[in-house]
């Protein structure tokens, strides 16, 4: 039953040393529930899914779950061994929950991954984000918790994996910073702020609208607390005299008004630094081709870059990507091909993995190391100290060591390292992973005012709509070039796969009316086997065409490939038969 309640959490208190993460909270999850949890990076939203999960006891209250109640939980980056195989990772070690064998090499098919005897070892982190999808989505639970589940997936098995949960039956708590996915699959959201969780019914969008409409009712009260505020200020101004003839309660009042506000706003992040002007020749790559051994990813690649353009590097993983920005960047060099960089060409390279990281070092001394000032847009110098406030690191957290922050405070502090120095060319890989919606939104807006050139790598949908407007195309090892958005492609790319598949469907050889020389027995079955075959045909094409929709589980697909594999052994068998009759009558 969709509303029965299937956990309940009551008191939670959970802290880390003297930072309280989360504050004697309760709820309550029901089978039906999809749950998209939302909130800044460092607010506790993997701690709040480690203490569902059972690997992190709270310091007070207790989780209580339906009896048999089967939890799988997708963290962000899990420990596994090296050695160990695509498929044994994936099945089981207890046998009263494994199944067939076969059952894992279907759900490691549908996402794309048949090397079940390659080590995890020597995967890329797409082929092993996939994995341990296939993992917890195999174990069919009643209850998946999902730790951003998107990171280093391709964008095709986004969109699969999206349609996959819409359609599960299994309740879905997750945290995601992709927000369509989160506005297509959510029914509820958990937003947590300030050690507390407030619940929201409804899909991202909707909580975006009453989210609106509450700030609209605080600022109605600010202006009636400010109005009153005004008022009761220019009564204390007129004196001493004057405050003598008022009750001190009055003060009183005044002294509230003065300590509290309904608008608590959130602090923006200020990323405006100073950037140098391009010169005539921006970037310019020459047939460039670069292989691994046997593997080649692309070959012939060109492009000369204009002044303002903003690029989306769209392919699957292993495509070669990441590779591509390290070649633009000169950490590697190509196998064939020329790169030209203009002299006034200034790269600003977020990487996907921050490979300066010492974790004894404080939040101030890891900026401090790189510059201890630097200038705005509008020339005006500020600190390190400064700078750390606008990217909401207070006093206290910039005496933080970096092994205390979150993953997301991390990348959002490397954010702030890769962009202070006022590059003119910024090269994103990955900047969406782990960190929290707002940073992505304040991150967009400083992109759209941002005036020089532009190159993301991404599997984020919704940052790419908001900062691109031009997309290569990895497609076996060539480089496809798209004028528009992710959306525009994604359009554009259903109506090429709806006009491939019409174009090549071809009908299996028709028979023909049957002919003299066969008794009247034989040509009447030889006209029944024209209709059945016929039958058999369409049968077979509309569950091809059901086998290729998104969104079906397992037990559909393996439903689906039974009777393909039935009507197409009774095709052959019809077939066969009318092929003999044919053959018969040509001898008569």
């Amino acid at each position: 039953m969709a509303n029965e309640v299937i956990l309940t959490a009551e008191n939670i208190h959970v802290a880390f040393a003297d930072r309280v993460i989360i504050e004697d909270a309760s709820f309550g999850i029901h089978a039906g529930d999809k749950l998209g949890i939302v909130g800044v990076n460092g607010c506790g939203k993997t701690t709040l899914l480690k203490v569902i999960s059972g690997i992190l006891r709270p310091a007070t209250g207790q989780i209580t779950t339906r009896k048999d109640l089967k939890i799988a939980y997708l963290q962000q980056d899990p420990d596994v061994d090296p050695n160990c195989t695509v498929l044994n990772h994936v099945i089981p070690s207890d046998p009263k929950i494994r199944k067939e064998e076969h059952h894992y090499k279907a759900m490691l098919t549908r996402l794309g991954m048949d090397l079940y005897d390659t080590p995890l070892g020597i995967l890329s982190g797409g082929q092993r984000r996939k994995v341990d999808l296939a993992k917890e989505l195999a174990h069919e639970p009643d209850l998946l918790l999902m730790d951003e589940p998107t990171n280093h997936l391709d964008l095709d098995s986004i969109e699969w994996l999206q349609d996959y949960l819409i359609n599960t039956k299994s309740a879905l708590i997750f945290v995601t910073h992709d927000r369509y996915f989160l506005d297509s699959i959510c029914n509820r959201i958990l937003n947590i702020e300030h050690t507390e969780l407030f619940f929201h019914e409804g899909n991202y969008s909707e909580y975006l609208r009453g989210k609106l409409l509450r700030e609209q009712d605080k600022l109605r009260k600010e202006t009636r607390r400010q109005a009153q505020l005004s008022k009761e200020l220019a009564w204390l101004a007129r004196g001493a005299k004057a405050r003598a003839t008022k009750p001190k309660n009055h003060v009183d009042r005044v002294k509230e008004l003065l300590s509290k506000s309904y608008l608590i706003s959130n602090q923006d992040l200020d990323i405006s630094f100073q950037t140098d002007r391009m010169g005539r020749t921006i970037l310019e790559l020459h047939n460039l081709s670069k292989s691994y051994g046997s593997n080649t990813l692309f070959e012939n690649i060109d492009h000369n870059f204009q002044p303002l353009e903003r690029i989306g590097l769209l392919g699957p993983n292993g495509c070669g990507k990441t590779t591509l920005l390290r070649l633009i960047v000169g950490e590697e060099k190509p196998d064939l091909g020329s790169i030209k960089v203009g002299i006034n060409t200034h790269f600003s390279y977020y990487k996907q993995e921050e490979d300066s990281f010492n974790p004894t070092l404080s939040v101030y001394d890891y900026i401090a190391q790189y510059a201890e000032s630097i200038r705005s847009a509008d020339g005006t110098r500020i600190t390190a100290t400064e700078m750390l406030n606008r990217f909401l690191f207070d006093a206290k957290m910039q005496q933080m060591k970096l092994s205390s922050l979150s993953g997301g405070e991390r990348k959002r502090l490397y954010l702030l390292k890769s962009l202070m120095f006022g590059a003119n060319f910024i090269i994103l890989d990955e900047p969406t992973n782990d960190l929290d919606i707002r940073t992505l939104e304040i991150l967009e807006d400083y992109l759209d005012a941002f005036k020089g050139c532009l190159l993301i790598v991404s599997h984020d949908r919704y940052f790419l709509d908001r900062t691109v407007d031009y997309l290569f195309i990895f497609e076996n090892g060539k480089l496809r070039k798209f004028a528009g958005n992710y959306s525009d492609y994604l359009l554009v790319k259903r109506y090429e796969e709806e006009e491939k598949v019409a174009s090549t469907q071809t009908k299996i050889m028709r028979p023909k009316q049957a002919i003299k020389g066969l008794n009247y027995n034989e040509q009447r079955e030889f006209a029944l086997l024209e209709t059945e075959i016929e039958n058999l045909e369409n049968k077979l094409n509309l569950c091809e065409e059901k086998l290729s929709e998104r969104g079906l589980n397992h037990q559909q697909y393996e439903d689906l490939a039974k009777e393909i594999a039935s009507l197409e052994a009774r095709h052959d068998q019809a077939f066969s038969r009318w092929v003999e009759l044919s053959e018969k009558e040509q001898d008569l």
